[in-house]
């Protein structure tokens, strides 16, 4: 059975900026080895007060950033990487660092190959300054997609690498998924006891423990019984 922790706005609103962490109990949140010194992180945003709808995407009143994280044991965390790389940014590990040379070598090779796009299009003429380096535009955008293709490549060289070591240990990652996350939008911040964030797991005793620690409620799924 799924059980889910409903946090409320009091707790969201001391980590905005930063990191909701849920290290209680010390073990893995969810396969319970109680070796756990490792955390799942989900990038969030709380968002309040739907604006009316603009032109390109939906404002809101209140939208700041912030990051949870769930204690888990390493292997879950390596497994983590293999689908979600892009969350270890903000980590401070081995594999955090890695994800973070990944993101800016795919910026930097974004916008060379964008630069050399550009020489190629009229928004740069044939008689204005940088006119005399149009023609050579594909060795402007070469570089860049070379850099974007070695991220790429060398990111999933080391994502099977992973998963092979997990395999060889019997571990088969897609066993404990990562928690689903809701993030309802409120329609105002004047209840603190409001809900803008929903995680959802199968530990049904971890997330007990966790929301009794935290004096948060628990609903059980799909009886909806509820524990304070």
């Amino acid at each position: 059975m799924a059980v889910k922790i409903e946090v409320p706005l009091s707790s969201v609103q001391e980590a905005l900026g930063g990191f909701l962490v849920l290290d209680h109990p010390a073990r893995c949140s969810r396969c319970g080895a109680q070796r756990a010194e490792h955390y799942e992180t989900h990038k969030l945003r709380l968002r309040i007060g739907a604006n009316k709808p603009g032109l390109y995407r939906q404002t809101y009143k209140v939208s700041r950033v912030y990051y949870l994280r769930l204690r888990v044991c390493e292997s879950c965390y390596k497994s983590d990487f293999a689908v979600y790389p892009e969350e270890f940014e903000k980590d401070d590990t081995a594999l955090g660092s890695l994800a973070r040379l990944h993101s800016r070598l795919y910026t930097t090779g974004t916008i060379i190959a964008c630069a050399g796009l550009l020489f190629m299009t009229s928004l740069i003429p044939t008689d204005s300054v940088l006119g005399s380096i149009k023609p050579y535009w594909p060795f402007i955008t070469a570089p860049g997609g070379l850099i974007i293709l070695g991220v790429w490549l060398h990111q999933r060289s080391r994502q099977r690498r992973i998963l092979e070591s997990l395999e060889k240990a019997g571990i088969v990652p897609t066993q404990h998924p990562r928690a689903e996350v809701r993030t309802p939008v409120l329609d105002n911040e004047d209840d603190p006891a409001a809900i803008p964030l929903q995680i959802k797991m199968k530990d049904e005793e971890w997330a007990a423990e966790c929301a009794t620690r935290y004096n948060w409620k628990v609903e059980y799924d799909p009886k909806g019984e509820e524990q304070q």
